[in-house]
This record gives C-alpha cells, sequence and structure tokens, in this order.
C-alpha cells in the first residue's frame, strides 16, 4: 500500500507556473489541458500507445482532443523529410504565441518572486523549489519576506532553498514573538487601576 502511495507521490510532470497563470483565459477543458501537459512534458508526437498508458484515454478520446487543439489553433504539425523519411512533429509555438499575443499578463521581473531566485541561482528552478517557494507564498509569507530572505542567503553565500526556507522560519518565529509580546503588553495592563484622579 505505501508503495503505490509513493507512485501516486511522484512528480513526473512539471508547468511553468505563468502558464498556469494565464490558461484560464484559453478556454481549456481538463482534457485539452492533460493532452498539452503532455506534449510540453513527454514528446511532440501523437503516439498513441504512450499517450494511452501515461493519461488513460482511448484512441477516439485522443484524436478527438488532439483535434480540437488544432482547430482552436493552439498546436500545429510540422512534416519533415530526412532522408527520404517523413516524419511529423507537434508544435507548440501558436499555444505560446497565443499566451503572449493575447495580452497575457506576466508579473514583471522586479516583482516576480521566481525570477528573481532563479536570476540569483543563475538556472531555473526546479519542481521541488518551485514547490516550496510556492507553499511559503499559501502560507501568507510575504513576497517581501522571501526577497529579503534570497537576498542574505546570498550575501552569505549559501544561495539554495533550504537555507532560504530556514530564515524564513527564523524570522516568522521572530515576528510572531513580537506581536505576542505586544498583545501580552496590551492584556497586561492594568485599565481599571490607571486612572487620572
Amino acid at each position: 500500500m505505501s508503495d503505490l502511495k509513493k507512485l501516486f507521490k511522484q512528480k513526473n510532470f512539471q508547468i511553468n507556473p505563468l502558464i498556469l497563470k494565464n490558461l484560464k483565459n484559453l478556454g481549456l477543458s481538463l482534457n485539452e489541458f492533460l493532452l498539452l501537459l503532455y506534449f510540453i512534458n513527454e514528446e511532440p508526437s501523437l503516439d498513441l500507445i504512450k499517450i494511452k498508458d501515461i493519461l488513460g484515454f482511448n484512441d477516439e478520446e485522443i484524436l478527438n482532443i488532439y483535434s480540437d487543439l488544432l482547430n482552436k489553433g493552439l498546436i500545429e504539425v510540422i512534416v519533415e523529410k530526412v532522408d527520404n523519411k517523413v516524419s511529423e512533429t507537434i508544435s507548440l509555438e501558436l499555444f505560446y504565441d497565443k499566451l503572449v499575443l493575447n495580452g497575457y499578463k506576466v508579473e514583471d521581473n522586479s516583482t516576480d518572486v521566481f525570477s528573481k531566485f532563479e536570476r540569483e541561482f543563475g538556472r531555473t528552478l526546479s519542481p521541488i523549489e518551485y514547490e516550496r517557494i510556492n507553499s511559503w507564498i499559501g502560507s501568507g509569507v510575504s513576497n517581501e519576506m522571501i526577497v529579503n530572505a534570497l537576498n542574505e542567503a546570498v550575501i552569505n553565500g549559501s544561495p539554495n532553498v533550504r537555507y532560504i526556507d530556514r530564515i524564513i522560519y527564523e524570522w516568522s518565529k521572530k515576528n510572531s514573538k513580537s506581536d505576542q509580546e505586544e498583545y501580552k503588553e496590551l492584556f497586561d495592563y492594568d485599565w481599571l487601576g490607571d486612572s487620572d484622579e
């Protein structure tokens, strides 16, 4: 049972969070999104057997979803002839162009936490790093505190998510302690005994 649970917890597919933010405006069905996700992560070809194995769709479903993506102008088929062999690949350029051309917003790099991390790390973030940063944001840690912790880690020569996580934890602990002290001082004050009379 626990081995099966581990399989379910594996993180094989990934997608750029900026794409996720802008997907709602494309009017995609869940199945269309899943097939696009397959093309982004696996291979840009219509391998029915592999798609069935990974996504669980039958042949007819795959062809219908594929046709819908073509009709919506989100993918196109590129036919190439190499050494007298014809090969077809699926291009996602139309999908990316549609995100850009339809005026979808991408946060300015100066305020985008993920871009700041990638710039300081000098590489693309791993899915685990994205997940960790998202968990800070989701738990109410301000972007300002996250960026300050990143800067602190860089200054200390340890620009990694684990170290930054510790910094955020310590700062959050200090903030909650000072909040508690203010709260305690407020309620320890003898309101009834204090009078100007």
